[in-house]
């Protein structure tokens, strides 16, 4: 992604929809904690979270899956919404965290903030000059996250205060990845400079790992090619998954770097995605198939309609390290998928946002995929990129510039998807509206008021 905003991609459901009161009660009444265990897990995992959503991905093993669900029909649920009391543009938001009592902890590139459940603003925590634009973490009552100057920062839950930071020595990039912390290890991607092949000619070099406790550095692991929207994964409590930008997955020991396997990726291009873990022990990587170079005529506005229907590669492999499935998705898989149990279908499915970004004229899909085989179950035609920019990127530049945060969004054309613990997929569009999607009649397409409940006058993109 292009400086995705995540939080559209994971905490709207509860940031601006208030699906955990909501979806208590539909639980209750539905059994859907039940529900919610969609597979026997093959993961191995001692450790237990307290927090609600305490990673931008949620809570492992079940990445981007809720265990209570939300409203559908979302146009009308919307319990509270913020922005900077100084104008809608004044800031970017990035990624929302949630804990055990339903407070939200926002990222936004001027700072930390701590909402409580009503929408009231308990603390800010200010950044500036240095921009915080990775989805933050919280754990054991410390909320993480990095800063452009290259910066790790732990930040009391309670009062905002800063506990430690750490100045890494270099640069950590803007194109919004994802900090989390596991096992006391924060794992986080850093040294953004060239040479890379993005449409900027940097991104970030290495991986570092911080203790939790200290803030001091554990251990550095640089990978074949520069990493792109980092998003960190752990499959137990000793090892971390994750993929580069040519969508090569990885394996390593927490606790010491260790490399223990690595494989696939497609050599010389780049992706706006970032890998997923299923419960099912599956790691699912995204790639695409054109060489990255393209993507400089894409952004100066010289593409040529092709990039639209440029095709990528969705992969699964397993935690040797084994690829179990591939398919080719016939648009640019730049974004996460989400793995989880979907309405209407047995076992696991993969939810797969497909589009190219800052494309006027072009269109983004969602294809659901069996987990399992790779088989597609259903797709969704979304909106239409009309304008040269994306929604609220061009009204939005002066008053982003005047606050001191960079002028451009440029988010993905999709945010991350999440699935709600009854089998809906929340997402959010570039074009400005959230929807919830679900194949109601098994037809293969998502169609409808009655399959595709949309937000279509709330917060735009770029706010």
């Amino acid at each position: 992604m292009w400086k995705t905003l995540r939080d559209l991609c994971h905490m709207i459901p509860i940031l601006l929809l208030a699906i955990a009161a909501a979806s208590a009660e539909s639980c209750n009444d539905e059994g859907c904690g039940v529900n919610f265990l969609q597979s026997a897990s093959r993961l191995q995992r001692t450790d237990t979270e307290e927090y609600i959503w305490p990673s931008a991905r949620g809570s492992f093993p079940f990445v981007a899956v809720g265990k209570d669900s939300g409203p559908f029909q979302v146009n009308t649920s919307l319990a509270w919404s913020w922005h900077h009391p100084e104008g809608r543009f004044h800031t970017l938001t990035f990624g929302t965290v949630l804990d055990h009592e339903q407070n939200v902890y926002l990222a936004a590139a001027d700072g930390l903030r701590k909402f409580d459940p009503h929408g009231k603003v308990l603390w800010e925590h200010k950044s500036l000059p240095a921009h915080i634009i990775n989805s933050p973490a919280i754990y054991q009552g410390a909320v993480y996250a990095t800063d452009t100057f290259g910066g790790v920062r732990a930040v009391d839950m309670v009062t905002g205060e800063k506990l430690w930071h750490t100045e890494m020595g270099e640069a950590v990039g803007d194109d919004n990845g994802f900090n989390v912390v596991h096992g006391g290890v924060v794992v986080t991607a850093a040294d953004w400079r060239a040479p890379a092949p993005t449409f900027l000619n940097a991104a970030n070099q290495k991986i570092r790992a911080l203790n939790a406790s200290t803030g001091g550095i554990l251990w550095t692991y640089t990978p074949d090619t520069t990493l792109w929207n980092f998003l960190p994964l752990f499959p137990d409590d000793k090892t971390v998954v994750f993929q580069d930008m040519s969508g090569r997955v990885y394996r390593l020991g927490l606790f010491d770097g260790r490399e223990i396997w690595k494989a696939g990726g497609i050599k010389n291009t780049w992706t706006d995605g970032s890998a997923a873990l299923g419960s099912n022990g599956l790691v699912y990587s995204v790639s695409n198939n054109w060489p990255s170079l393209l993507g400089i005529t894409n952004l100066s506005g010289l593409a040529s309609r092709h990039l639209e229907t440029s095709p990528g590669t969705l992969s699964a492999y397993d935690l040797d390290g084994n690829l179990k499935w591939k398919v080719t998705t016939p648009k640019p898989p730049n974004n996460a998928p989400a793995v989880g149990k979907i309405h209407g279908w047995d076992g696991l499915s993969v939810i797969m946002p497909i589009c190219q970004q800052v494309q006027q004229g072009a269109t983004c899909d969602v294809h659901a995929y069996d987990a399992e085989s790779g088989r597609l179950r259903w797709v969704f035609n979304g909106p239409t990129q009309k304008g040269l920019w994306q929604a609220a990127d061009l009204e939005g530049i002066g008053e982003r510039v005047s606050s001191g945060i960079q002028k451009w969004c440029m988010p993905n054309g999709w945010s991350a998807p999440s699935i709600g613990a009854d089998g809906t997929v929340y997402l959010g569009s570039e074009e400005g509206p959230f929807f919830a999607l679900r194949d109601a009649d098994r037809d293969g397409r998502v169609l409808g008021e009655q399959e595709a409940g949309d937000a279509k006058k709330k917060k735009t993109r770029c706010e």
